[in-house]
């Protein structure tokens, strides 16, 4: 064959050439999986007893390299009436769901982070090795979300500790700075808004979800490092807040040089959650209203009041460059308020006025220290809403806290060390049980007992 004619052949050449690896693969994890199975008349997983099945039953199981399948040894609790079989070759590997090898479920879960089942099982497909349908892979991404919930703290900690040499080193970081805000998804178990029909059909009504950040700053405010966290819609952001103490507590004590800074909103609960972990932190935080929603509510007083413009633009440079701009801002509304009596105005006076201590932009400038929540409102868009506010999409608490927590480890670079944290605790611990008797102890148990 001529180079021109092995060119020319070429992409069948590897697409087979994949396929025989991808089966040379397969049949390899077909041995190492049998030689995981465990064949006696009975085990023990924390006190219960499970007896042997009669015969080996056919396993699926889905690796990296595709599906196999693998005759194994299944179990039953001792006494029961039916219920669930068990099968050691599945708690020795820690399977997830079952089914998946860790280094598969990761790949998988990864995709699902990224974009939806239908989508995430296309692109699969087209790399040429797994090929769940899309059932499968919701369903696999809401187990490794249950598996992580059950040991979120742990878990966070280990990747803390395993990434801390990581970081950047005390001399480079002058700011330790965070933000929270909130979103809103679509919640298939929210009311629908009303004005949308009376069909049961399609995303049903909104509820909040929340999402934090934790930026490093250097001494001229460039962004070093940055964490976000997402969190479904809950009471007061209860693990949000915790999240972000967790988070902040090994970094002041790492960069005790450090100044930490809030940014948010005005949204009183965002406030709220801030002053409180001022204080069980105990350390002096500073703290700013974002400047860009800042503006934005300067805008629409003045140009309620009748402002033109080029006014409106001088009371914006002043608001950033001039210290001090706080008071004569508020003074300057309230007579306008007086004036035209208008909503818009008093809404604005009131927003200042709320917010007085938490504008001093100028110093903040001087001292390049962050005055915008923009890090927070991309994290808002990226983390949430390019995700999971797709057109006809709605969410279960389930399935949509996976998908944000797996979105949220992989924008903070933190994928593969969660999933370090994780492995471990996927195997089940068993052990083999010498009473070959029915449920009840034998007599010499007992006179032990």
């Amino acid at each position: 064959m001529t180079p021109e004619e092995a060119a020319a052949t070429q992409p069948e050449f590897e697409r087979e050439l994949r396929e025989h690896t991808l089966k040379l693969e397969r049949a390899v994890h077909t041995i190492d999986f049998e030689r995981m199975d465990t064949d006696v008349p009975g085990i023990k997983i924390d006190g219960t007893r499970y007896a042997r099945r009669k015969g080996k039953t056919k396993g699926h199981y889905t690796t990296l390299a595709g599906p196999i399948e693998v005759m194994r040894t299944v179990y039953r609790e001792r006494g029961g009436h039916g219920g669930e079989s068990i099968a050691p070759l599945e708690l020795r590997l820690g399977l997830i769901d079952g089914h998946w090898t860790s280094t598969a479920a990761e790949v998988a879960t990864t995709f699902m982070a990224s974009c939806p089942s239908n989508e995430a099982e296309r692109l699969l497909k087209a790399a040429g090795t797994m090929s769940p349908s899309s059932s499968h892979l919701d369903r696999v991404t809401k187990h490794v979300g249950a598996h992580w919930e059950a040991g979120r703290i742990k878990f966070e900690t280990e990747i803390r500790d395993a990434e801390r040499l990581e970081l950047p080193s005390p001399e480079h970081v002058r700011y330790v700075a965070f933000s929270l805000d909130g979103i809103m998804v679509p919640m298939k178990d929210a009311p629908r808004t009303p004005g949308l029909g009376r069909r049961d059909q399609g995303p049903k009504g909104h509820k909040e979800a929340s999402c934090a950040t934790v930026v490093l700053y250097d001494a001229t405010g460039e962004r070093l490092r940055t964490i976000q966290f997402g969190r479904m819609p809950e009471a007061h952001k209860r693990v949000l807040h915790q999240q972000l103490v967790d988070e902040l507590r090994p970094l002041i004590t790492q960069y005790p040089e450090a100044e930490l800074v809030a940014v948010a909103d005005g949204a009183h609960e965002n406030w709220r959650i801030i002053e409180e972990i001022a204080e069980t932190l105990g350390c002096p935080v500073a703290k700013r209203l974002d400047f860009f929603h800042a503006v934005q509510h300067l805008i629409d007083g003045l140009r309620t009041a009748g402002f033109s413009d080029d006014e409106i633009e001088v009371w914006r440079k002043r608001l950033k460059a001039e210290q001090g701009i706080a008071e004569q801002l508020i003074e300057a509304l309230a007579v306008e308020f007086l004036m035209t009596q208008r909503v818009g105005v008093e809404r604005c006076l009131n927003y200042f006025s709320n917010n007085s201590e938490r504008i001093d932009y100028a110093e903040a400038k001087d001292a390049a220290q962050p005055i915008g929540s923009g890090v927070q409102e991309a994290a808002c868009k990226t983390l949430v809403a390019q995700r999971m506010k797709r057109s006809g999409m709605s969410w279960r608490t389930p399935g949509g806290q996976a998908v944000l927590t797996l979105r949220g480890l992989a924008q903070s670079n933190r994928l593969s060390y969660a999933w370090d944290a994780l492995r471990p605790t996927l195997p089940v611990t068993f052990e083999v049980d010498s009473n070959t008797g029915r449920k009840l102890p034998r007599r010499s148990e007992m006179a032990a007992a």
